[in-house]
């Protein structure tokens, strides 16, 4: 009897073994996103800039803004196996100042796009479900910001800022804020779009017909099915808030303290011709990160849409 219930059991152990489990949503779309070269190339890129900041200090030769060039009268001197990117004017190695400035970029691409998304999110889901005088003021709030030129605004606030205190706040975490804080709108209403659609399906009616709270019904039954779009919006909004962040620093209006890439095109633009070395790989750089996370961003979305799924 003994034998007999220990052979039972084994064939029920070996049964339950061999049974198909069932295979969850993020399987499925990281099945998807593998086979999706594009999108492996994107996150390939980001990683490589992500290692550069991480270990900067590691991987350039020279300290933050040091000028080794300077003194020996190796300024703007053009790639060798000593300078890898050459040196700039000041004598800086244009190598080590583009990997410090990898740091810089992912720190307001990030932090802009957090603040950015995380407003677009919130009204877009808010004024999506709700309708009527909720969505009115919402959106009567996002045309507001549509219309302000925030770069404009940027600019002249960050001019303020240094003529007032020039060395009592970060000018990074300021461009950072402001990037964020006057970038949501248009994000807002890509997500209300999409929140609308997806209200008026089925599911959702059933929920509601089986009492779920609106709360849940947001954020259990709608939010999944705009994630993709918010991922795709989120991966452009940090390449947007790098190019903002360039420009800023290219016409002289970033932290002067902090190595960016911008700054450094701002540098270079004295001699394009001369020295073309010193604007040529700064911008490479952005160039790729901005590519990165398109194609990251792209290939999220095939991922992730629930429409796409197998």
């Amino acid at each position: 009897m003994k034998k007999e219930k220990s052979t039972k059991l084994e064939l029920q152990y070996q049964n339950e073994k061999s049974r198909p489990k069932g295979v969850s949503q993020w399987n499925i779309a990281w099945r998807r996103f593998k086979k999706n070269k594009a999108a492996l190339v994107g996150a390939l890129i980001i990683g490589f800039v992500m290692f550069l900041a991480a270990f900067d200090s590691l991987i350039a030769p020279y300290p933050p803004n040091a000028t080794p060039g300077f003194y020996v009268g190796e300024a703007r001197v053009p790639p060798s196996l000593k300078y890898l990117f050459g040196t700039d004017k000041l004598g800086h190695d244009v190598f080590s100042q583009v990997v410090y400035g990898a740091r810089s970029a992912l720190y307001v691409g990030f932090g802009a796009a957090a603040i950015a998304m995380s407003l677009a999110v919130l009204v877009g889901l808010v004024s999506g479900y709700y309708g009527g005088l909720v969505d009115n003021v919402l959106m009567r709030i996002t045309e507001i910001f549509l219309v302000i030129p925030f770069l404009l605004i940027l600019l002249v606030f960050l001019k303020v800022i240094t003529a007032v205190a020039p060395a009592s706040i970060g000018g990074l975490s300021i461009v950072t804020l402001m990037i964020g804080v006057f970038s949501w709108a248009s994000n807002a209403r890509i997500i209300r779009g999409e929140v609308l659609r997806v209200k008026e399906s089925e599911f959702i009616e059933a929920s509601k017909a089986l009492g779920a709270s609106k709360r849940r019904i947001i954020f259990r039954h709608i939010f999944p099915n705009v994630l993709h779009i918010i991922i795709v919006l989120t991966t452009l909004m940090i390449a947007t808030a790098i190019l903002v962040e360039a420009a800023v620093s290219f016409l002289g209006f970033g932290d002067p303290a902090a190595i960016t890439w911008g700054h450094q095109l701002q540098l270079a633009n004295e001699a394009v011709k001369e020295a073309w070395w010193e604007g040529v790989f700064p911008g490479l750089f952005i160039t790729l990160l901005v590519l990165g996370f398109n194609l990251l961003g792209n290939g999220l979305r095939d991922a992730l849409d629930p429409r796409l799924r197998e």
